[in-house]
């Protein structure tokens, strides 16, 4: 029997040295990109040591690849960080081109993203009733992502979107749903 094909999601592709967030369907880039939250997933990733190949993931907590109990999501006692990424995707709606679209935070760039839906958390609101403004905003030597929440979204495209975000969850696309 035939395994059947999981569709794949497009990402934006987040450059931190050059400030850009890349379409990986369209391969359009630009400093920002606005669109609506509709559902994030919490994950931890092991990377294989920079120069190693193949740059695929060695396991991804709640993944193909996973579910795995990360030894190495732990600091080490000489301070040293864990060899464990923690990540942090979010599922966007953007309006231009009518697209579903997933961006992966990770390191210190979760807390951006974490504050946001710890806010929209505590003010008691859904994640797809708000418009934001995802870019990179120079800091230092780099960039580091900045999210910015804007207009609110009318009722009957909340609608819509919570149906939208229903349909990426359920073929399999997004996972694990948050």
């Amino acid at each position: 029997m035939t395994k059947p094909i999981r569709p794949t999601l497009p990402t934006l592709a987040l450059d931190y040295d050059a400030g850009i967030l890349t379409n990986t369907m369209t391969g359009e880039y630009g400093e920002a990109v606005y669109g609506v939250v509709l559902a994030f997933r919490e994950d931890r990733a092991l990377w294989p040591t920079i120069g190693e190949l193949p740059r695929l993931p060695i396991c991804v907590n709640g993944s193909e690849f996973g579910p795995c109990l990360c030894a190495f999501a732990d600091w080490g006692k000489d301070g040293t960080p864990p060899d464990c990424t923690e990540e942090l995707t979010l599922l966007l709606w953007m309006d231009d081109g009518a697209q579903v679209m997933t961006l992966t935070a990770r390191r210190s760039q979760v807390k951006t993203l974490t504050r946001y839906l710890d806010t929209k958390a505590m003010l008691g609101g859904i994640l797809h009733d708000q418009y934001v403004t995802i870019r990179m905003t120079p800091e230092g030597a780099g960039h580091r992502l900045t999210l910015l929440p804007g207009e609110l979204v009318d009722r009957e495209a909340q609608a819509r979107l919570a149906g939208v975000a229903e349909r990426a969850v359920a073929s399999g696309a997004f996972g694990a749903l948050s």
